[in-house]
């Protein structure tokens, strides 16, 4: 009688492990969400994003420098504190820099020599 009992286990544990029956389970980690992408193309002394309505998230602002003079791209939320800025780029050059955009209206603007006083300043909406 032992004996069989024990050939009753062996086979209910081979069974439960040729069935996947392990303590854990095994689940397909999920990938972080990709960030949404917006260009921006600067010349002088312009912004001209692709859009200006957006929804919270995380972004990737590709900036793209198609003037003459040197410009750079400023980001500051709602409030006024600047999140985000890419380096001085060169005429011909671009660059990108991520963001995390919650709602509101967010300013954007050329820092490089007083460009933003003579128009380089755009704003865009979050919702």
């Amino acid at each position: 009688m032992t004996r069989r009992l024990l050939m009753a286990a062996t086979a209910v544990a081979l069974a439960a492990v040729a069935c996947g029956g392990g303590s854990g389970t095994s689940a397909t980690p999920t990938p972080a969400p990709t960030p949404q992408t917006a260009t921006f193309n600067e010349t002088e002394f312009k912004i001209d994003p692709s859009i200006t309505t957006f929804k919270a998230g995380d972004y990737t602002f590709t900036v793209q420098n198609q003037g003459k003079f040197p410009h750079d791209l400023h980001v500051a939320t709602p409030d006024g504190s600047e999140v985000a800025k890419t380096d001085v780029l060169q005429a011909g050059q671009s660059g990108s820099v991520k963001v995390t955009l919650k709602s509101g209206t967010y300013t954007l603007w050329c820092a490089v020599d007083g460009h933003r006083a003579r128009g380089m300043e755009t704003k865009i909406t979050v919702s």
